[in-house]
């Protein structure tokens, strides 16, 4: 009977180390279960933070005060056609451009060019679509054929670069037809 009495001792300690292993488990789940159930309370059914409810309100208050400007933009602008319509549309000049022209220049040995930019300032909207449309393409091949006859240094002094405009504009309007464009502006030039 010793015996017997031996092995039951030995099955109690068994049993208490699987309650504990069970206890364990549980708590285990039921903290996992209550971290996903926080997660998913904070994701979709709580309300927003306070600072988020005070930006939308910024925000709208935003959209106010742009709808207030253009109000008044547009104000402004009835006022000017009021005053004068005709003056604000012969101030309005259509100017047009073409940018970054990179092309070699006459000097010797070829080892010279230049970047530059152009802006053409045309007597009515009309000529400066007909430009897009028609013209853009001769009017570049213009301006490579008279830089390819220049050398740096007449494109590096003032009065080069004002022969140089004034050459361009009337090789434009035989183009394009007289008086087409009115001014040629050279607006970017590297040499190098």
């Amino acid at each position: 009977m010793a015996k017997i009495e031996e092995e039951d001792d030995g099955a109690a300690p068994k049993k208490k180390k699987s309650k504990l292993l069970l206890i364990i488990i549980l708590v285990v789940l039921l903290g996992a279960l209550g971290g996903g159930g926080y997660y998913a309370y904070l994701k979709f059914l709580a309300p927003p933070p306070a600072e988020t409810a005070e930006a939308e309100p910024a925000e709208g208050e935003k959209k106010d005060e742009k709808k207030k400007e253009e109000k008044k933009e547009e104000k402004k602008d009835e006022k000017k056609k009021e005053e004068g319509g005709k003056k604000d549309e012969k101030g309005a000049k259509p100017v047009t451009t073409i940018q970054n022209i990179v092309t070699n220049l006459a000097d010797s040995g070829g080892k010279r060019y230049v970047r530059l930019s152009v802006e053409f300032d045309f007597k009515d909207d009309h000529v400066a679509q007909e430009f897009g449309e028609k013209y853009q393409a001769r009017i570049k091949d213009t301006i490579l054929t008279l830089l390819w006859s220049k050398t740096s240094e007449e494109l590096s002094s003032v009065d080069g670069m004002i022969a140089f405009r004034t050459e361009l504009q009337n090789r434009v309007n035989q183009i394009m037809g007289p008086g087409a464009v009115k001014q040629v502006f050279i607006t970017d030039r590297v040499i190098q």
